[in-house]
């Protein structure tokens, strides 16, 4: 893409799969709006309602390997329907760098390594008699890193969990065909299961969607925070319905930039990424401010607050032209 004679390309934003711009999806999106109209702006147990909500959560819990699911029309309330299920019960030990949208007032997050305070929680939880709620992201995209819970099994098995994760930028695109983080985790019987999802990143669409077993679902469609929320757009989740093979090839096209990428550049030496992950972290500042005053423009901010160091972010999606990252590789090449 350039603009006149100048460059003027994106590598930042969370749409993975491309999906904002992919014409079959829009089409399955116009399709569903024509079928049951743009919103249904009703309570979620209201006698009357629409059949799609109750297929497209039976296909999420199938697509992604959990008991049952619901939709909400946000990640946001997903996440707060959750933590106000339990924070009057439970302590609530919240994970590094766990999102906003996940807190219940201004939780003290620990600045230590998720590791370090996967070994303190072990000990925390073992020492207590407190029933707990773990709140946790499934992945840093900032870095990028990919936790891994298999700590979860050294808990005292006497010890009663419930365990909240939010998938939001793995679901699509991490796991064996995109199915996320739930079907990979422990499956305990003192550990009560929970992942939460923004549907907007990777899938592409506005809703936030709960995976659980069936009991912990159906008590929270009891909940006054779910009664009295509206539902996503019909027409949003009759295009998720019928878009998985869309998902599926947009992911082998994902997998396909990302190893050309890579192949593409001399050397990897100045980023830090993960196999099959679409960011990339630059470690070189110099090389970041030359690739946007070039027309390059990838995500560079202060993290974790105002005043802290710019990180410099390249995210590619699947919908990256080859010309775009020949563009790119060669930008990062010179400046080493």
């Amino acid at each position: 893409m350039k603009k006149g004679t100048g460059l003027n390309l994106f590598f930042g934003g969370t749409a993975y799969l491309g999906m904002p711009h992919n014409e079959a999806f829009k089409k399955l999106v116009f399709e569903g709006i024509e079928i049951y109209g743009i919103n249904y702006g009703a309570s979620r147990n209201n006698n009357i309602t629409l059949d799609i909500f109750s297929i497209a959560e039976n296909e999420a819990a199938s697509r992604f390997g959990a008991e049952d699911s619901i939709f909400l029309s946000s990640g946001y309330l997903a996440a707060q329907l959750l933590v106000q299920q339990y924070y009057e019960t439970h302590l609530l030990i919240y994970a590094p760098d766990t999102h906003p949208a996940l807190w219940i007032g201004k939780p003290a997050a620990p600045r230590i390594k998720f590791e370090e305070w996967a070994e303190n929680t072990v000990k925390q939880i073992n020492e207590s008699d407190q029933p707990v709620m773990l709140i946790s992201n499934s992945l840093n995209n900032l870095i990028p890193e990919i936790y891994n819970f298999d700590w979860l099994n050294c808990i005292d098995p006497l010890k009663k969990i419930v365990l909240l994760i939010d998938d939001s930028h793995g679901i699509g695109i991490t796991g064996n065909q995109g199915e996320g983080i739930y079907s990979s985790l422990p499956q305990l019987p003192n550990i009560e299961t929970f992942v939460i999802a923004s549907m907007a990143k990777a899938l592409g669409f506005d809703a936030g969607m709960i995976l659980g077993n069936t009991e912990g679902i159906m008590n929270l469609r009891n909940s006054p925070v779910y009664v009295g929320s509206s539902p996503p757009s019909p027409g949003m989740l009759y295009a998720f319905v019928h878009a998985e093979s869309i998902y599926k090839h947009e992911l082998n096209n994902l997998h396909r930039n990302l190893r050309l990428f890579t192949d593409l550049l001399e050397s990897t030496k100045k980023l830090f990424f993960i196999n099959d992950f679409p960011v990339f972290l630059l470690l070189d500042d110099e090389i970041a401010i030359n690739l946007l005053k070039n027309g390059i423009n990838i995500s560079s901010f202060p993290y974790p607050d105002p005043n802290a160091k710019a990180i410099h972010r390249i995210v590619i999606t699947s919908i990256h032209e080859i010309e775009e990252l020949e563009i790119l590789a060669k930008a990062i090449d010179r400046n080493y």
